[in-house]
């Protein structure tokens, strides 16, 4: 505002000085003497304060102009780099829970909530999970954690927003289970159709010894056939855990005066699982 006043007054002085000049009749030199004596201060004061203020103020409102835009880029960038971040964790939950969604799905595992491991713990006195699900989501006491066709646990405690899984492996933890004539293999990759129609020979009780390595299972009768390689399924006999979800698989079986010492080890890596899926006995299809 300041510089177009200046601008206004400059040209004024001029204008009128031409005016004088052309309509006063006085002699042609004496006015072309004052009038350039009088407007060649003002041109050299335009040219050394008046052009550099301008180009001042120009240059004022170009940075400020620039800053603020850098300042909007800056908070689009920070706005679109949380949404990458955002966009990758969706990404990677669908990527690291696809196996879960499309094996609930495929046998209609309802009410099945599918959960992120928050923590683990493996000592020789527990073996449990952490899971980031808990009352506000319906989970409740006693509801059975898998892993696709596999068990990992059960839930032994229930908070408000996470609960306490306690997994095969912990001593606590037992499971009526049986033996399947089927290598362990060939079972837990064709999944529950194949564990549906494998043949079940030897019945006894799962247990874990506190080691995420390896399990064993109880009260199995010399009487029966126990082979290595065979793999161990729960039997659904009690009141927590469905039946035909596998176990583990037989690594060593010993013989004695009246049952078995049978040593399993767990089909999956609980030291590698990431999600697994909540449900309760009665849900299972």
């Amino acid at each position: 505002m300041q510089k177009n006043k200046v601008i206004v007054v400059i040209v004024f002085v001029i204008i009128s000085f031409f005016i004088f000049r052309h309509c006063v009749n006085v002699g042609a030199s004496v006015v072309g003497t004052i009038s350039s004596s009088v407007l060649y201060p003002l041109l050299r004061i335009q040219q050394l304060i008046v052009v550099p203020i301008a180009g001042w103020f120009d240059r004022r409102t170009t940075v400020a102009g620039l800053e603020g835009h850098v300042q909007r880029l800056q908070e689009e960038n920070e706005k679109l780099f949380a949404e990458n971040i955002a966009l990758k964790a969706m990404h990677d939950y669908a990527q690291e829970t696809s196996e879960l969604r499309n094996f609930n799905k495929r046998y209609t595992l309802r009410n099945g909530y599918i959960a992120q491991i928050l923590a683990r713990h493996f000592s020789s006195s527990y073996q449990f999970f952490l899971v980031d699900a808990g009352s506000c989501q319906g989970i409740k006491k006693d509801m059975v954690a898998l892993y696709c066709n596999n068990i990992v646990g059960r839930v032994a405690e229930v908070y408000p927003w996470y609960c306490k899984v306690c997994l095969i492996t912990d001593a606590d933890c037992k499971v009526a289970s049986s033996v399947a004539k089927t290598p362990a293999d060939t079972l837990t990759k064709k999944g529950l159709t194949a564990i549906a129609l494998a043949k079940v020979g030897a019945s006894g009780i799962h247990e874990g010894v506190n080691d995420t390595t390896r399990t064993i299972m109880r009260y199995v009768s010399h009487l029966e056939s126990v082979d290595v390689g065979d793999a161990v399924l729960s039997s659904g006999e009690g009141l927590v855990f469905p039946k035909g979800f596998a176990l583990g698989k037989v690594v060593a079986a010993d013989k004695g005066e009246l049952f078995y010492t049978i040593t399993i080890k767990p089909i999956l890596d609980f030291n590698t699982l990431r999600y697994c899926t909540l449900i309760s006995k009665e849900d299972v299809a």
